[in-house]
């Protein structure tokens, strides 16, 4: 659960903005806020971002989809982070973007922090908040790490994870992929908890309706008739995948991630939508 998100120096954000989900004193609807006694606060179960067009709401989005990236999947080697520093005054440009989060986890609160350039990542900082004090698990800073004396794992192999982490990746990231148990819970919030839903996301369980074999696909057809849509069949029709013209790299992405009862969406060079099974 995302107790605060901070961003600074992304896209439209000049100086730090931060979403927080810390209930004021509020007591109205107070039944419904999540208690922690333990931290002496309370949680809002929802919040909502609203204000006019170009007031920055799509990049507060882009932020977090760009922070679980990071997190999650991590930048190529060789290839440069994908940063959207603040642009519209000098020097910014080649400023690190920041982010922040305070995230309680089970019933740990912990702050997560990273700062970066398009080449590199400056700063990471990840820290166990308890009802009586912080501990910082470990500190990257310029090249350089330091760990807490608590971790269980050997020093040696943290300190060797952190010589195989690139310039251009987490050290977060990099650790989960070297079995390093600690740090596996914050990066499961952001792969498994945190869930993006664009405006333009499709709803992927809607695929099963162009299936003619679907036991729903002719109620959902007769459905459309009485709805008065205009549409009068929902089905689809099935391609050789060597007649689809996907870019390459594309493809081998597409391979990887198909699997036995999996499916994958994809777009061919003329923008044509496939469901590749």
């Amino acid at each position: 659960m995302i107790v605060s998100f901070s961003i600074e120096n992304w896209m439209s954000f000049r100086n730090r903005a931060t979403l927080s989900m810390v209930a004021s004193r509020e007591r109205q609807h107070g039944e419904r806020v999540t208690r922690l006694p333990k931290y002496q606060m309370r949680l809002l179960p929802a919040a909502a971002v609203y204000g006019g067009n170009a007031s920055g709401k799509t990049n507060l989005f882009k932020a977090l989809a760009f922070a679980r990236t990071q997190v999650v999947r991590g930048t190529p080697p060789d290839t440069r982070i994908p940063v959207h520093p603040f642009l519209l005054e000098r020097g910014f440009a080649k400023k690190p973007c920041r982010f922040e989060f305070e995230l309680l986890i089970g019933e740990v609160i912990y702050a997560f922090s990273f700062a970066m350039t398009r080449e590199v990542v400056l700063e990471e900082r990840l820290v166990r908040i308890s009802s009586t004090g912080e501990r910082t698990l470990y500190d990257r800073r310029n090249g350089q790490i330091t760990f807490d004396q608590s971790l269980e794992e050997d020093p040696q192999f943290l300190r060797f994870a952190f010589r195989g982490t690139r310039d251009n990746q987490l050290f977060l990231t990099n650790s989960v992929s070297q079995k390093l148990q600690q740090f596996r819970p914050i990066q499961d919030w952001f792969k498994n908890t945190l869930k993006m839903v664009a405006p333009d996301a499709r709803f992927g369980g809607g695929v099963l309706f162009f299936d003619e074999d679907h036991p729903l696909t002719m109620t959902l057809n007769e459905m459309l008739g009485n709805l008065d849509t205009g549409i009068s069949h929902l089905g689809s029709e099935q391609v050789p995948s060597e007649n689809i013209q996907i870019p390459e790299a594309l493809e081998g992405e597409i391979q990887e991630q198909l699997g036995e009862g999996r499916a994958v969406f994809a777009e061919d060079e003329a923008n044509n939508q496939f469901l590749m099974t």
